[in-house]
């Protein structure tokens, strides 16, 4: 994963973004990047739905660029469902439901990114600085302690709160099943994706 470049990337999309904006200081803007960071995870958490105990069938789909088809065969439905974006390519419920989970995860990475860039952080690695056991911890407490930390995040003292942040979000989506070759081809969909609506107004 070219952690190296996406940094760079990022910077020029924060600063595309920042010339159209309200004018606001730097810790400010720190400040709305972790709630925004802390929305995302919850997101990812709320796509994936691993602390929903009372459903079965978890894992949500992004119902605005997938929609169901149902495939017939000699005018009969057949029990299986595809979902079909617009590009009318057709997915698998579970292959649609990856690419929404992995777009979620990309969300939280732009704004990780982001933050590194602020504090002129420069991310080397990933795991390497703060040690959990993902083998034995539950979704459930990494997700938890994750917020822990972005709660707790100091604009002053950061890089030590950032490294955690860091190694606890790639153990999370690992845990989920992303890639970090998935997360980061994500990151350059959802990159494009984010210039078009800048030039739309979004």
């Amino acid at each position: 994963m070219n952690l190296k470049k996406l940094q760079a990337m990022q910077a020029k999309l924060d600063e595309a973004i920042l010339v159209k904006k309200t004018p606001m200081t730097e810790e400010e803007r720190f400040n709305k990047t972790l709630v925004a960071l802390s929305v995302e995870i919850a997101e990812i958490a709320n796509c994936a739905e691993h602390f929903k105990f009372w459903k079965d069938n978890k894992g949500k789909i992004d119902r605005g660029r997938f929609s169901v088809i149902h495939i017939f065969h000699e005018e009969e439905l057949v029990e299986v469902e595809y979902t079909e974006d617009s590009t009318g390519i057709q997915y698998t419920d579970w292959e649609a439901y990856k690419l929404t989970l992995v777009e979620e995860c990309s969300d939280a990475l732009h704004f990780i990114l982001s933050l590194a860039n602020q504090v002129d952080f420069e991310i080397n690695g990933i795991g390497t600085h703060f040690k959990i056991a993902d083998d034995v911890d539950s979704l459930e407490k990494n997700f938890l302690f994750l917020n822990h930390v972005i709660g707790l995040a100091d604009f002053k003292h950061f890089h030590s709160d950032l490294e955690m942040i860091i190694d606890v979000f790639f153990i999370y989506i690992n845990q989920l099943g992303i890639t970090t070759k998935e997360l980061e081809q994500a990151y350059y969909d959802k990159n494009k994706i984010n210039y078009e609506r800048l030039e739309n107004g979004y």
